[in-house]
Parts: C-alpha cells; sequence; structure tokens
C-alpha cells in the first residue's frame, strides 16, 4: 500500500507540474503577443509621419534584452519589442510592461504581506 501511494504523489506532483508549466507558457505567450500587438499599434498610428527623405520617423527596433518578469503564473522570459522613434523629444514607452518592471503590481502587493 505504501509503494501504491508513493506512485499516486509521484502522478500527482508530475501532472501538477506539467498544469503549471502549461499555465507558465500560456502567459508568456499572451504577454509576448499583447507587447506586439501594442508596438504594432504605435508604429500603426505614426506609419504617415516621414523625415524629408521620405523614411519613416517610428519604426520597429528588434528586441530588447530578455528579462524575467514575475507574476502569479510564475517566471517569465520575456523579449519586448523595441521601437525607434526618431521624432525629437517623443520615446515609446509600452504600458503594458514598463522599463524596468520586474514583478507584476499584484505580486509587489502580496510580498509585504508574507512578512
Amino acid at each position: 500500500m505504501d509503494n501504491h501511494t508513493t506512485l499516486v504523489e509521484n502522478v500527482r506532483t508530475e501532472i501538477q507540474t506539467t498544469i503549471d508549466e502549461l499555465v507558465r507558457r500560456g502567459a508568456q505567450r499572451m504577454l509576448e503577443a499583447a507587447l506586439a500587438a501594442e508596438v504594432d499599434q504605435y508604429l500603426q498610428r505614426h506609419r504617415q509621419e516621414r523625415d524629408e527623405k521620405g523614411h519613416a520617423l517610428v519604426v520597429r527596433n528588434g528586441s530588447a534584452a530578455e528579462r524575467t518578469v514575475q507574476c502569479g503564473a510564475g517566471s517569465l522570459k520575456i523579449r519586448a519589442p523595441r521601437v525607434h522613434d526618431k521624432r525629437a523629444g517623443q520615446k515609446f514607452s509600452s504600458q503594458i510592461l514598463p522599463p524596468y518592471m520586474r514583478k507584476t503590481p499584484r505580486l509587489e502587493e502580496a510580498v509585504p504581506v508574507l512578512y
């Protein structure tokens, strides 16, 4: 009976790990898709703005370095898209994932409660 109980517990742990991993991957994909959509909207709003040579003033510029963001689904490794905005005094800043954000606001609120 003891071996059976151990086997059942191992299977439960494995299933829980799989579910947690699926949730984490889903959250990561959704966040990356939301960031890409946010950048696409910004580029679309400014697509008509050109310099004197006809070059676009607002363009996509690859991706930022990967960073880890802590959220309710766990640790997510995110590569946020970058925007090069050549207009004077203008700069794109994500409303979804602000610069230097490492923990979601809800997680930030929970940390003091734990202590």
